[in-house]
């Protein structure tokens, strides 16, 4: 871990928070607010990699990678696990993984020929409001899910944000 710097430590924060998200599956009382807190730290945590990595000027190609797999990880988790517990619809978390993956593999495809999609205004405004969303059916709030839908919303409308642009480096090899 010595040749991490600070934002890329940051990130790696969210690969530990991934697994602690099963608590929510125990029965231990303080379980809600224990995840809550989680999800406000990788909220955190989420902003503020890129936030460093830019002041400090140590922006790199593997680290959007690592804060993007990172985010992935943390988010796919939780979701699958409030899933699980039945606080979420199955069929929500498919199509967030789902778009996910595809978005993925597109970003490694186009990685591959020298292209970089960066994340989108909405994809990053859809990782905030699922944030929220998060944070809201954990403090019980009765229209969680209304935020979570807008957040699929901005997951299924942001894809194709991603789609377009993949679209265009495909094109370009021809």
């Amino acid at each position: 871990m010595k040749h991490l710097h600070l934002a890329q430590f940051i990130s790696f924060l969210r690969w530990i928070f991934a697994p602690l998200t099963l608590l929510y599956l125990s029965d231990w009382d303080q379980k809600d607010m224990f995840l809550l807190i989680i999800i406000i730290l990788a909220g955190i945590t989420d902003f503020l990699d890129g936030y460093i990595a830019r002041i400090n000027k140590k922006t790199s190609y593997l680290g959007a990678i690592h804060d993007f797999t990172a985010d992935k990880l943390f988010v796919l988790s939780a979701l699958l696990v409030f899933s699980v517990a039945g606080k979420i619809p199955t069929w929500v978390t498919f199509i967030f993984l789902y778009r996910e993956i595809v978005v993925m593999g597109m970003r490694i495809y186009t990685s591959y020929n020298k292209y970089e999609i960066k994340a989108s205004i909405l994809g990053k405004l859809k990782t905030a409001i699922l944030f929220v969303g998060l944070m809201a059916m954990l403090i019980n709030f009765e229209y969680f899910l209304w935020i979570i839908y807008v957040a699929l919303a901005l997951a299924v409308i942001s894809f194709f944000d991603y789609f377009w642009k993949f679209r265009k480096v495909v094109l370009l090899e021809k």
